[in-house]
C-alpha cells in the first residue's frame, strides 16, 4: 500500500468518530488509540507493516498533538487536519458528479445526496469514511446542482 496524504486524511476523519469530544486531559494512548481504531476500519486487509507506517505517517501529520490539553483540543486538530482542502462554498453551484468525484479523492469523506423527505445520514459509510452531505436543486435528476454542503461530524 503506497501511503498518501489522502489515506491520512481519511485515517484522520474516522479517528474522529473513536475520539470523545470532552474536556478531560488529553493522552497520547487516547490518539493512538483512536488512530488504531480508525486504520483498522478503513484498511482492515492491510498487513501490520503497512498499518505502522499509516500511523506512523498520521501522526507525523499532527506536529502540535503533544501540545492538546484536553481530548476537545485533540479533536479539533484532527478535524482541521482532515478537512484540510475540502473548501465547501467551492462545491455550492457546481454539478453533483465532479463534486462528489473530488470529495472521493480528496480521502477523508462520502459524498452523500440529501433529501427533504428522509433523514439525513449519519455515521460513517461502508468504507469507514464520515458523509459529508450535500443538498441538490432536484432529486430526480442525475446530475443535480449542489445547493449547499456540511460535514456530518
Amino acid at each position: 500500500m503506497r501511503i498518501t496524504q489522502a489515506l491520512v486524511r481519511g485515517v484522520y476523519a474516522t479517528a474522529l468518530q473513536y475520539l470523545d469530544d470532552d474536556h478531560a486531559p488529553a493522552e497520547a494512548r487516547h490518539l493512538h488509540r483512536a488512530l488504531d481504531s480508525a486504520i483498522h476500519r478503513r484498511h482492515p486487509d492491510a498487513d501490520r507493516r503497512d498499518k505502522r507506517a499509516l500511523r506512523h505517517k498520521a501522526l507525523d501529520g499532527l506536529p502540535d498533538w503533544h501540545s492538546a490539553a484536553t481530548r476537545a483540543d485533540l479533536v479539533t486538530q484532527l478535524r482541521e487536519s482532515a478537512r484540510l482542502g475540502l473548501d465547501l462554498t467551492g462545491m455550492v453551484g457546481r454539478k453533483y458528479a465532479p463534486v462528489a468525484a473530488g470529495i472521493w479523492f480528496h480521502g477523508a469523506y462520502s459524498a452523500r445526496r440529501v433529501r427533504t423527505d428522509q433523514p439525513k445520514p449519519a455515521g460513517v459509510s461502508y468504507e469507514g469514511r464520515p458523509w459529508l452531505r450535500l443538498w441538490t436543486d432536484d432529486y430526480e435528476a442525475r446530475n443535480p446542482v449542489v445547493l449547499a454542503a456540511e460535514f456530518a461530524a
